[in-house]
């Protein structure tokens, strides 16, 4: 009867109480941390999409990221835990003893284990034979080599498994860094290209230019040619025209010279002589 009663209450308190509880830390991060509405936890609003934020929980800080689930739903980004979960008697959880002090009180699950024991030895469910001995032995062994060397074993094996993290994260980061450099020269490239079509703008604008001054360069050349040769006909024509004038004066002149005969020439110097005294006259004398 009173099983059926703590089976009755444990599944209307908790249906997954006798689930395993491997993962301790997650409970007490969803008792200290409430979800808000929104579905994330308070302590990770300002941690964005993807990043990391440690924050203190009551059993040594966790590592959180603002990440999904699986199915799309806001996640709470647990990590593996930094310290393991507090238990009682070096084996048994806590979770135990908030479950069953609402019902039995602080002393309650003592005495549960306490009655259960000495119920399975008394009806010999539990026999006490060499090997139940041979435990106890080794159990103390056991206890000793723990609290003797489990220090220096944890802080070897957690300088592995950090040791182990820190290669996934830095082969992670590697990676990361290896695409994001892809995705630089990617970009690199198309803007490279990009340019591709002004510098090609620029080079065709360079070869009109190029074709535009030889054009004109040719064109001065054949004016020059042209104007050279123009030049030429003008000189000749004017020496032609000179050559032609000198002897045509020059005739004249021999052909005056003989027209003029002895005669001619004492009329002439007479006349002369005439206008001449008559222009002395007319000046006025002094």
């Amino acid at each position: 009867m009173l099983g059926r009663q703590i089976v009755s209450f444990s599944i209307e308190l908790n249906p997954k109480l006798f689930a395993p509880l491997v993962v301790p830390h997650t409970q007490t991060h969803a008792a200290n941390c409430p979800v808000s509405k929104s579905g994330r936890c308070p302590g990770t609003g300002d941690v964005k999409q993807g990043e990391t934020k440690t924050v203190p929980m009551k059993h040594g800080p966790v590592t959180m990221c603002n990440s999904s689930g699986d199915d799309g739903s806001p996640g709470t980004g647990q990590k593996r835990a930094i310290r393991p979960g507090k238990v009682r008697l070096g084996f048994i959880p806590e979770e135990w003893f908030g479950f069953l002090k609402p019902m039995t009180g602080v002393t309650g699950p003592y005495f549960l284990m306490i009655g259960l024991a000495n119920y399975l030895v008394s009806k010999e469910i539990f026999v006490m034979e060499h090997e139940y001995y041979m435990g106890i032995s080794q159990f103390i062994m056991v206890y000793f080599a723990v609290t003797k060397f489990g220090p220096q074993l944890a802080v070897y094996l957690d300088k592995e498994v950090d040791d182990f993290t820190n290669d996934l994260e830095k082969t992670r980061t590697d990676e990361l860094n290896f695409h994001k450099n892809i995705i630089k020269d990617s970009e690199t490239a198309i803007w490279r290209a990009m340019g591709q079509k002004d510098l090609m703008q620029a080079k065709k604008e360079n070869i009109a230019v190029q074709l535009e001054a030889i054009y004109r360069e040719r064109a001065m050349m054949v004016y020059q040619r042209v104007r050279g040769r123009l030049d030429y006909h003008v000189r000749k024509q004017r020496t032609v025209n000179r050559v032609k004038q000198k002897w045509m004066v020059q005739w004249i002149l021999n052909n005056v010279e003989k027209a003029i005969d002895a005669d001619f020439k004492k009329r002439a110097m007479e006349s002369a002589l005439r206008q001449l005294t008559a222009l002395a006259e007319q000046m006025p004398h002094k």
